[in-house]
């Protein structure tokens, strides 16, 4: 997939569009052995990325890397991607382990074109990849699931993802899959990596505090 990113709105809409339609829903893994994480912190025209490799079965960071880049677009509601998913790659590019699947903090299919920046990133790099976000869409509606703090996250009426309190001391989190994984693998993934120390799941939490760390080192 080229990585030759829309220069405006128009183009931006388009491609989203037509990368829409490459994702795939199912579990392209047998096990999961490694998870990435990617975060951005930033600050004026700068991003300071950062990612960790988690290893699923020890619970503990293999690899972190950071990359700083200049954002080259403003924040635009529902085209995020086009500032966080160049420097995503970026930390990709780097890594010396390719994990088996990647977080990334943003949506997934949970998104009105159903490419959030979790999707954008995963069918360029055809990797399976979960969006998980902080903050939920205007557009999203919710419905009750059997178990508690837990809901559906409805688009159109269509099922694109769950809301998920796993504690109550924090705000609840957004997750839906990216590309190459099912609905049912996205949340068991989340879910397994959960902490009650964090909002987060643990890798993710550990690459939001890196980029902090990168971005006030950085200045």
């Amino acid at each position: 997939m080229t990585r030759k990113f829309p220069t405006n709105i128009k183009e931006a809409r388009k491609y989203q569009e037509i990368l829409a339609e490459k994702v795939l829903l199912t579990d392209d893994f047998s096990e999961i052995k490694t998870v990435g994480a990617f975060d951005i912190a930033y600050k004026k025209n700068n991003a300071f990325a950062a990612g960790i490799i988690y290893d699923f079965r020890e619970r503990k960071i293999i690899e972190e890397t950071t990359v700083k880049e200049t954002v080259k677009f403003p924040y635009i509601p529902t085209y995020l991607f086009l500032r966080e998913v160049p420097s995503f790659l970026s930390l990709f590019d780097k890594l010396s382990v390719i994990p088996d699947v990647i977080i990334i903090d943003g949506h997934g299919i949970a998104h009105p074109r159903v490419a959030g920046s979790a999707t954008i990133f995963g069918v360029i790099t055809d990797m399976p990849t979960i969006g998980v976000a902080k903050k939920p869409l205007k557009s999203f509606t919710y419905k009750d699931t059997n178990q508690s703090n837990l809901d559906k996250i409805y688009l159109y009426q269509k099922h694109v993802g769950f809301r998920q309190r796993f504690t109550k001391k924090w705000n609840p989190i957004y997750i839906s899959p990216g590309n190459k994984i099912s609905f049912e693998s996205s949340y068991n993934v989340i879910k397994e990596l959960r902490s009650n120390n964090f909002k987060l799941p643990i890798p993710q939490q550990y690459a939001h505090l890196l980029a902090a760390k990168f971005k006030e080192s950085s200045t």
